[in-house]
């Protein structure tokens, strides 16, 4: 992975692309063009709907990584299923191939759609039994294994080796509301575009990011609605973020503090300051450029560890 320039707003990730997220693309961007929305206007919609940026927005709509929550808000707000939007286009176009294999039309099996590296509990209709060709042409897919039903794209199911048969999905629901929340994670960098790469990076891979330019604009915020914090040591000229981060230590005595800066070198940030901090304030320090999937990995790390040492 590339180092993430200090200034520099990234490309999107290879990493955060996967066949199910291009197939949410393509059904979500139907769903669009049904209701009138023109492929150029698509992004606006989304990041209205959602609430994430227009870029977040666009680079979703290419195929990167796509929230449950995000589907569904989209869905709802055009006032159609899950099943109406994925799984009419789950068989090839055109009439039934002679070679698929005859499946009860009626069989309704618990299931599990694999989404964004996620298993939720849904129920699915199932179709025609997929063999041959046909495959590749196949968007949304139903197959078993020792566990039960699994419900995704063909190329996610083999990725999660079940192999097979393959059959067509007539329709699918689901069958639990309720999600574990992602991790809000509330990024502070003076620089507007480094604030905003990191979110983004950080909103692609599965979490909820905010991004603030300023002490100022965090504490307007409660503290309490975020799970873990990435703080530029060095927020204006001759400003250190030293009190900013007491004030989230205390209001967030276990959440993961991570500080970046890119001007110990410079002099501007002194390792006085920095030392001090990882010393008294438990917190977690990268110079930049960081590397985004190592800074993630790292709050990731100590999220796992709060959530193991926390009682049931």
């Amino acid at each position: 992975m590339a180092a993430l320039e200090p200034h520099a707003t990234p490309l999107p990730s290879d990493e955060a692309r996967d066949p199910s997220s291009t197939m949410a693309a393509e059904c979500l961007s139907a769903l669009m063009e049904r209701h009138g929305i023109p492929a150029r206007q698509q992004a606006a919609a989304v990041a209205q709907i959602t609430g994430i940026s227009i870029s977040q927005a666009r680079r979703k709509l290419r195929g990167a990584v796509w929230l449950f929550g995000e589907v569904m808000a989209i869905t709802q707000h055009h006032g159609e299923s899950l099943d109406q939007v994925f799984a009419p286009q789950a068989a090839p176009p055109g009439p039934v191939s002679p070679a698929l294999a005859s499946h009860s039309p009626n069989a309704t099996q618990a299931a599990q759609f694999l989404i964004e590296g996620q298993a939720l509990p849904c129920e699915v209709r199932l179709g025609a039994q997929i063999v041959g060709s046909a495959l590749p042409g196949v968007v949304l897919a139903a197959a078993h294994d020792a566990q039960g039903w699994w419900v995704a794209s063909p190329a996610a199911l083999q990725a999660q080796g079940i192999q097979g048969p393959h059959y067509q999905v007539a329709q699918v629901t689901m069958t639990q509301n309720s999600q574990a929340r992602p991790a809000r994670i509330a990024v502070v960098d003076d620089d507007l575009a480094s604030a905003e790469a990191l979110g983004d990076w950080f909103n692609e891979t599965g979490y909820r990011a905010d991004s603030f330019t300023s002490a100022a604009q965090l504490l307007g915020t409660p503290l309490a609605d975020y799970d873990a914090f990435v703080v530029d040591l060095i927020l204006g000229v001759g400003q250190t973020s030293h009190a900013l981060v007491e004030q989230i230590r205390a209001a967030r005595p276990q959440a993961p503090i991570v500080l970046l800066t890119g001007q110990l070198r410079g002099g501007a940030a002194t390792e006085a300051d920095l030392t001090t901090l990882l010393r008294t304030q438990g917190v977690a320090f990268f110079e930049k450029p960081v590397r985004p999937a190592v800074l993630t990995a790292t709050i990731q790390s100590k999220l796992d560890r709060l959530a193991n040492s926390t009682p049931a």
